[in-house]
């Protein structure tokens, strides 16, 4: 196992459930990946101030969900830290994890395993080679910052930081800043930075499309919405009703920000086809004119200013990337793995099997990463026990091919972003190959219980229900602890939408939603 980031954690959890012996090597000096407490500045990590977009029960694990008695809300980083602590005192994860050692390089070894080279922060020089039968690796996304090249900036003579290395607002204040591109910590990085800055631009290619934490101020996260019932309105009806919504939110919304984030989407015609930013936090600075939003491209940057394509011309000292991370798998000798939708589940390259896997690379639209890893993690850990089976090579690449047609036909809006995943078609797809779907007999002998599973949010819990190493009382009392976001009247009237788009579908009026499964 390689990384005890949360991905990492689930991994050895999944792994000792299933009696296997596991060693998990971590470069950092203690478990948490990105959200650990002792990040150096020149790491990638949390900020000061970062609160979750994921709220408590769709961030944890199956296994260890929070407290009945809480209530869905979102966790600070120390918050989920402590979370993640907890979760390796309880299922007695520490013992397996060697801190402070790299891992140089992973190759296939004549005796069928895996030769795992590494070094220890004591001692770099003095390479270790150990044997495996099989390797995880659960580094994450978040490692590498991506630095884009800016027309012209060899000219500019001011700063280029990048957000992964932010963590607070302090050294902004009075600045003239430039914020290159948006998305969830961008989100909030923007904010703070145009609360104190003497001017804020935000240069964005497209609007992405932005949720408010809590839609429309009312009490329910937004992750209360993912539900199996918006799963089977068709994306050919969901895009328009969501225009129409924006529509209507514009001029007619309880609050400015919220007019303002429905403005906001009301220039991107596809929402769904699209990573959905859960956090506002930016769109409060452009209602008090604190940020000024450009979406023309940057044409150059001169000495201290930036010249934008519509003519317009800021001028600035200090440019903020919020351009992402790129994927680095150079560890893995003797295989192209570049692009993790070449990947079964993201997770398994046709050339390695089970041998070598990846988690931690599925990154839904909607919903948790932690969740996606699990599924993962679960299966990694039967296909070592043999009570799962890869299906053969062809039929493997077959699976890919649709998968992977299936996300680039979706999430046409943001090509680049190779992790996107589809929440809801890929975790009960997983739940058919894992054989722990809640979509069974026994479950329906429990209407109250169906109705949650069919309107409430899709939280890991409904996954502990049946299947390997289920726990149907305790994930019974977890899924029953959280309100249905949907009140009844909207579930009754998008059945209706429901029922009459898969009419039109029927006779050819209206387009079917690309297949996922099978």
């Amino acid at each position: 196992m390689i990384g005890a980031g949360p991905s990492g954690l689930v991994a050895i959890k999944e792994l000792l459930d299933e009696g296997h012996s596991v060693t998990c090597f971590d470069q950092a000096g203690e478990l948490g990946g990105v959200f650990r407490e002792n990040i150096g500045s020149d790491e990638a990590g949390a900020y000061d101030s970062t609160m979750l977009t994921i709220s408590n029960y769709m961030m944890t694990f199956s296994s260890f969900p929070p407290p009945s008695h809480e209530p869905r809300q979102f966790w600070s980083a120390a918050r989920y830290r402590q979370y993640l602590l907890d979760f390796a005192e309880m299922f007695d994860l520490g013992h397996t994890i060697r801190y402070r050692t790299e891992v140089l390089g992973i190759a296939k070894n004549n005796a069928g395993g895996y030769t795992v080279d590494v070094a220890t922060a004591d001692d770099p020089q003095g390479v270790v080679s150990h044997r495996f039968d099989a390797v995880a690796i659960s580094t994450g996304t978040h490692r590498v910052p991506n630095y884009p090249d800016l027309p012209g900036q060899e000219k500019f003579e001011g700063e280029i930081l990048h957000s992964a290395h932010y963590r607070n607002n302090k050294p902004f204040e009075g600045s003239k800043v430039l914020c290159v591109g948006i998305g969830e910590t961008a989100a909030d990085v923007v904010d703070e930075i145009a609360r104190v800055a003497a001017t804020c631009t935000l240069s964005v290619r497209r609007f992405q499309p932005v949720v408010e934490r809590y839609p429309g101020d009312g009490p329910h996260t937004n992750d209360a919405f993912t539900s199996q019932l918006l799963l089977s309105v068709p994306l050919a009806v969901a895009n328009p009703v969501m225009r129409l919504g924006n529509k209507r939110n514009r001029k007619k919304a309880d609050n400015p920000v919220s007019r303002a984030v429905a403005e906001w989407n009301s220039k991107n015609p596809d929402f769904f086809n699209h990573f959905l930013t859960k956090n506002e936090g930016f769109i409060h600075r452009i209602v008090d004119g604190r940020l000024t939003v450009n979406a023309s491209g940057i044409e150059r940057l001169g000495k201290d200013y930036v010249q934008f394509k519509d003519g317009t011309r800021r001028p600035i000292d200090t440019i903020m990337l919020n351009t992402g991370y790129r994927e680095d798998f150079n560890i893995v000798k003797d295989v192209d793995a570049s692009d993790v939708r070449t990947m079964y589940k993201h997770m398994i390259h046709p050339d390695l099997g089970a041998g070598v896997v990846f988690i931690g690379w599925a990154r839904p639209a909607a919903g948790g990463v932690p969740a996606c890893s699990e599924m993962q993690a679960r299966y990694f850990a039967l296909l070592l026990s043999g009570k799962r089976e890869l299906p053969d090579r062809y039929q493997l690449k077959k699976l890919i091919e649709r998968q992977s047609a299936y996300e680039n036909t979706v999430f046409h809006g943001n090509p680049d972003l190779r992790t996107l995943v589809h929440y809801n078609h890929y975790m009960l797809d997983f739940a058919e190959v894992l054989g722990c779907s809640p979509w069974r007999a026994a479950a329906f002998r429990d209407p109250r219980l169906v109705y949650r599973l069919f309107a409430g949010s899709q939280m890991p819990t409904v996954f502990r229900l049946f299947g390997p190493h289920a726990d149907f009382t305790a994930a019974r009392r977890s899924i029953m602890g959280v309100p249905v976001a949907f009140k009844p009247r909207m579930v009754v009237g998008a059945l209706a939408v429901i029922a009459v788009s898969r009419l039109l579908i029927a006779l050819g009026l209206l387009k079917p939603d690309p297949v996922y499964r099978g």
